[in-house]
């Protein structure tokens, strides 16, 4: 049922949350941080941003009572909270990225690609151009891989399209500044 939500959640977002509450009918605890996640994106569908944020949070909290669980959340919350600019978010988005993930978390370049994407747009925000830089440059590197690492599934978790805001705002963040060069340029006079 989860799986199904998830395809409609973007199209048809209240059939998909008919479907998670019938997920959660059941009883079944298998696919509970990823229904949330499937809740939270019905609702960004709807333009519901204050319950997509909640259903998120509930899916994090979700995972840190049973590490054995996992879902998108942990992407897709700080995806959300840089795309959005959500500034009383921040730190909680960067306390995810940097204690809920491992070394192996970024073998999938679109996984890796979020996680220094939504690292760059944040940091940036909070005035740290050269983190906020690096990540950028990281981010870009992951979205050009045109294979993952694993041999017999080159075309998995690729970075399908760069180009949209979150995409375009990190391009921009890693762009050399000129501002070295004219400090430079103004400190010699």
């Amino acid at each position: 049922m989860t799986i199904q939500a998830g395809y409609l959640s973007e199209r048809y977002p209240a059939v998909a949350l008919a479907l998670i509450e019938e997920y959660f009918g059941t009883g079944d605890k298998l696919h509970v941080p990823q229904a949330l996640c499937v809740r939270a994106e019905a609702h960004l569908a709807m333009g519901n941003d204050t319950d997509a944020i909640a259903e998120y949070k509930q899916a994090l909290d979700w995972e840190a009572a049973h590490p054995n669980f996992i879902s998108t959340a942990s992407t897709s919350f700080p995806v959300l909270v840089a795309e959005m600019r959500l500034t009383d978010e921040y730190d909680y988005a960067l306390n995810i990225l940097t204690s809920r993930f491992s070394e192996s978390d970024h073998l999938f370049p679109a996984t890796e690609y979020m996680w220094n994407g939504s690292f760059a747009l944040i940091a940036h925000e909070k005035g740290e151009v050269v983190a906020a830089r690096e990540f950028a440059e990281r981010a870009i590197r992951a979205a050009t891989k045109t294979e993952s690492p694993f041999r017999y599934h080159r075309k998995v978790g690729l970075v399908p399209n760069a180009s949209h805001d979150f995409g375009e705002r990190i391009k921009d963040i890693a762009k050399p500044s000129k501002v070295p060069f004219w400090m430079r340029y103004f400190s010699r006079s």
